[in-house]
């Protein structure tokens, strides 16, 4: 079941056929028929975020859907797209909200061409750097990942499937390694619908006080002016990782993934005079353990260290998710720990986030009236996150459905 496996959220980022290794596997054409194909998901969540020390305590009601779909044809080549309607970042302004700032995107655009163990491909992409963004357990597991996960870049890549070329994949596992070389995506494909959702930050002088005041606007498109890592010139951000699935264990199967990344400095660093490239890596490992009682456990923990964060010089950015889902059909429950650490030398900042979440997942696969209800869940969850002293527990719910075509 796709909701099932790891946080309900959390598959929201695992689209599958179209998704350049977000599962393990990509999309690839090569018979002689044309084969047109996809799948849709949905969520409907509620968060119930409780006061901190600069906003009160509000509710949030949204959704976070998605549409992939995939074209194979022949001679090897495929073609895989994804549309995004999820809730854009002006909403977490600390005030109660429902179905606010809902904006639809493109996501993902590109061509494959697949011949053995060779695939090339190219156009909008996601390149692979972590996975805590798709695999981090429970309901709120993914939060601190999709902070660094990559996403609309322009750009191009090849994967050699190197277990296939050895040819011990039965007896190792499936093996790949990926290169990624992108820019940010400023093409007409970084368009929103409904709402803008690129946030630029803008500096101006207070009339009244003479002090610099900053805020943020919202654009629809992407610019070179919004700043950020990659956001220059082509080449701009590079991506080389190393994959692995399957791995048989003396009990259940484990993979990994390792990744390092290079990304040159945006206009906002280079306007602020810390212009530098940034280099990051990243180190996860999972694991599925069959255990007694029909129960199954899915542990995982990821690492990432950025130097040079985001582009500037002498900031410094460190991950960590570790957690496990422990499943017994239709029930799984879920626990994560992550942490995040921040350190600006230049401007002599220094910052701790730690965030504890558990939530509790029920698959309505033996309850649904329904075929189509069928690969339908319901998550509810709880995190707590401290910050700069300051700590507040949330609660949420989710209902997630997917389909697939």
């Amino acid at each position: 079941m796709l909701l099932l496996a790891g946080s309900a959220q959390a598959q929201m980022r695992n689209v599958g056929p179209g998704v350049a290794d977000r599962t393990g596997t990509q999309t690839r054409g090569g018979s002689d028929d044309i084969v047109f194909g996809g799948e849709v998901q949905a969520t409907l969540e509620l968060d119930v975020n409780g006061k901190r020390r600069a906003t009160p305590a509000n509710g949030n009601l949204f959704t976070e859907s998605l549409a992939a779909a995939y074209l194979l044809l022949p001679y090897g080549f495929a073609v895989n797209g994804v549309l995004r309607l999820e809730q854009a970042g002006s909403a977490a302004d600390g005030k109660g909200s429902v179905f606010r700032d809902q904006t639809l995107w493109a996501d993902e655009l590109y061509l494959t061409w697949s011949r053995g163990v060779l695939d090339v491909f190219g156009g909008k992409i996601h390149p692979r750097f972590g996975s805590a963004w798709d695999r981090g357990p429970g309901l709120y597991g993914t939060d601190f990942g999709r902070e660094y996960e990559l996403t609309e870049k322009i750009g191009v890549g090849a994967r050699l499937w190197a277990s296939d070329v050895l040819g011990l994949t039965r007896a190792i596992g499936s093996h790949n390694l990926q290169v990624e070389m992108f820019e940010a995506d400023r093409s007409a494909l970084s368009y929103s619908g409904f709402n803008p959702r690129w946030a630029q930050a803008r500096t101006s002088v207070d009339p009244v006080t003479g002090e610099e005041v900053t805020r943020t606007d919202w654009r629809w498109r992407n610019r070179r002016s919004t700043g950020g890592a990659d956001n220059t010139d082509f080449s701009g951000g590079t991506v080389a990782s190393l994959a692995g699935y399957g791995i048989p264990m003396p009990r259940g199967l484990a993979g990994y993934t390792a990744s390092w990344a290079a990304r040159k400095p945006g206009q906002d660093a280079v306007e602020a005079g810390r212009a530098a490239t940034e280099q990051a890596w990243s180190f996860g490992a999972f694991w599925t353990v069959p255990l007694p009682q029909r129960l199954e456990a899915a542990p995982f923990a990821e690492y990432v260290h950025k130097d040079q964060a985001d582009g500037y010089r002498d900031r410094t950015v460190e991950y960590l998710t570790a957690g496990m889902d422990l499943r017994r059909a239709p029930w799984t429950v879920s626990y994560a720990y992550l942490a995040n650490r921040n350190e600006d030398r230049a401007e002599g900042l220094r910052g701790t986030r730690v965030q504890q979440t558990a939530s509790v997942t029920y698959d309505l696969y033996f309850v649904a009236p329904l075929p189509i209800l069928r690969s339908a869940s319901v998550t509810v969850g709880w995190r707590r996150l401290r910050e700069a002293g300051d700590a507040a527990n949330d609660f949420g719910g989710l209902v997630g459905w997917a389909w697939k075509f």
